[in-house]
């Protein structure tokens, strides 16, 4: 069975692209750079990159990559579904976001897992809660490093169940096997922390995000268009420090666990071996 893997080099994505390879999977990626181009934009490379395919790891771009706006990007997910349906895909495990299956159907993630849902597909939705890697990639460790280490965003001194990318494409990878079909999972991971206290974790270790300093909404704002970031992915970022503030990511669920049979990486592990 070939799965193709979408968002092949996000932080998920190469996880579990590495770890259907390394379990000897047939597996390719399905990048606007990879050796069967896909990019949303571009209809024409939808056909081809779903050739042989049978299951799909499917995730929508996020905008990280370039802090650039994903805006309106449901309506193309939903027609790269059909088109992997009229291509014989069987299998489809989506990841989008803890939460989602409570935001309106507007929302592109949502309208997309009601789209799967109503689907033929065998189908999983994988929802993890903020990963551990956003601490040394993506919009965290950028806004920390522009303010010196200090991380200043909109998240007030709630907390959040962190989760290892290494084990979110673990509970993805199971997953794509087949054994749990047409089931949602809600990712978190086992303790939940402030950013002030995750922040104490990544200093001591060297990492990028060395303080923590909740502002407001608009002073993260401010900070964020001297970046040079567009307005539209500041706003994405606005409303999830403020689901974050309102205590929405505390919680923590048994779902990775219980799926995967063992116990989660901490952050303070991760911390400790950010490259592993």
């Amino acid at each position: 069975m070939t799965v193709l893997v979408t968002g092949a080099t996000g932080k998920v994505g190469s996880r579990v692209l590495a770890q259907l390879l390394a379990d000897g999977r047939a597996a390719r990626a399905g990048t606007r750079r990879s050796d069967i181009p896909l990019d949303w934009s571009i209809p024409a490379t939808w056909t081809p990159a779903l050739s042989g395919v049978e299951a799909l790891f499917f995730v929508l771009p996020g905008g990280d990559d370039g802090h650039r706006s994903v805006a309106r990007i449901g309506d193309q997910a939903q027609a790269f579904l059909e088109a992997a349906s009229q291509a014989g895909v069987r299998r489809v495990v989506l990841m989008t976001a803890l939460g989602m299956n409570y935001a309106p159907s507007e929302v592109d993630q949502r309208a997309v897992e009601l789209r799967l849902q109503e689907s033929d597909f065998e189908w999983s939705i994988v929802r993890p809660n903020w990963f551990h890697q956003n601490f040394t990639e993506g919009p965290l460790r950028d806004l920390a490093v522009a303010n010196h280490g200090v991380l200043r965003i909109p998240a007030g001194e709630a907390a959040v169940s962190f989760i290892d990318a290494n084990d979110i494409a673990a509970v993805s990878v199971t997953a794509l096997r087949g054994t749990h079909g047409n089931r949602e999972y809600d990712v978190t991971g086992e303790e939940a922390l402030t950013f002030t206290q995750a922040a104490a974790i990544t200093a001591q270790a060297g990492l990028p995000v060395t303080a923590y300093e909740p502002v407001s909404d608009e002073e993260f704002r401010r900070s964020a268009a001297a970046l040079g970031w567009h307005p539209e992915y500041v706003d994405t970022l606005s409303g999830l420090y403020s689901v974050i503030a309102s205590g929405a990511n505390a919680h923590t669920t048994p779902d990775a666990t219980d799926l995967l049979g063992r116990p989660l990486r901490t952050l303070a592990e991760y911390a400790a071996a950010p490259g592993a």
